[in-house]
């Protein structure tokens, strides 16, 4: 061990300045010739600001130069990458509160800043359609067609018409539809808990139920057996 002279600190063979107070140690070496210890680099990869040797943990001065280490900060850790935002998920903006897509610096609606919107809002969860009781399903008279309607809480009756963008889950386009007068948005179905109704989109040639007229966008109940008329095309509701 060497004895600094200057603060009387013991130092490790080999050592050239004291530990402590970062005096030289040159004058108190053993007469045998020092092998210079060799520096063991910190966990966190810290060295010497002055000569940028490796600095070994808990020392308060360099043992290759005797520069201070208390300006010395171990390289922080790497930060775990962030899971990736799932798709679709949105921010609420600050300002106007409307959901907008995560990512996105600045809000569609009123512009303002979304960079102080760290945390996604998950996409909200489809509604799932109501059980239906039965087999409910149309019946084209005359053909016999099926339309299945399991498991649909809204089904649109009409005509197709890709120019238009409108594609109905009941087309009757092949079943006389179009000479029948059937609109192409004419009626639609709908579940209300376990009861089916029917209502008349303000067609050209009306909804009839059973020999009665619809007014348009006033849903009627619909019971098994029931016959529906859109237009001149017949068809019968059934559930059993």
């Amino acid at each position: 061990m060497s004895i600094c002279p200057q603060c009387n600190n013991q130092n490790p063979d080999g050592a050239v300045f004291c530990d402590n107070c970062g005096a030289s140690l040159a004058e108190v070496a053993p007469s045998q010739p020092v092998v210079p210890a060799v520096p063991v680099a910190s966990a966190g990869g810290a060295t010497c600001p002055a000569c940028d040797a490796p600095a070994i943990p808990g020392e308060a001065f360099c043992d290759n130069c005797g520069a201070a280490l208390s300006a010395v900060q171990p390289a922080a850790p790497a930060a775990a990458p962030q899971p990736a935002a799932p798709a679709g998920a949105t921010v609420k903006c600050p300002i106007c509160g409307t959901d907008q897509p995560i990512g996105q610096p600045f809000c569609d609606n009123c512009g303002a800043s979304l960079a102080a919107q760290p945390q996604p809002v998950q996409p909200p969860v489809a509604p799932v359609a109501p059980a239906a009781w039965g087999c409910p399903r149309l019946v084209v008279a005359g053909t016999g067609t099926e339309f299945d309607l399991s498991g649909k809480a809204e089904t649109l009756v009409g005509r197709e018409d890709p120019v238009s963008g409108v594609f109905p889950e009941v087309d009757l386009t092949p079943h006389g539809g179009e000479e029948g007068g059937v609109s192409r948005r004419h009626a639609r179905l709908i579940v209300r808990g376990n009861q089916w109704l029917i209502e008349d989109l303000d067609s050209v040639n009306f909804t009839w139920v059973n020999n009665q007229k619809l007014n348009p966008g006033a849903p009627q109940p619909l019971n098994d057996g029931d016959q529906i008329r859109l237009g001149r095309v017949l068809l019968t509701f059934h559930t059993a």
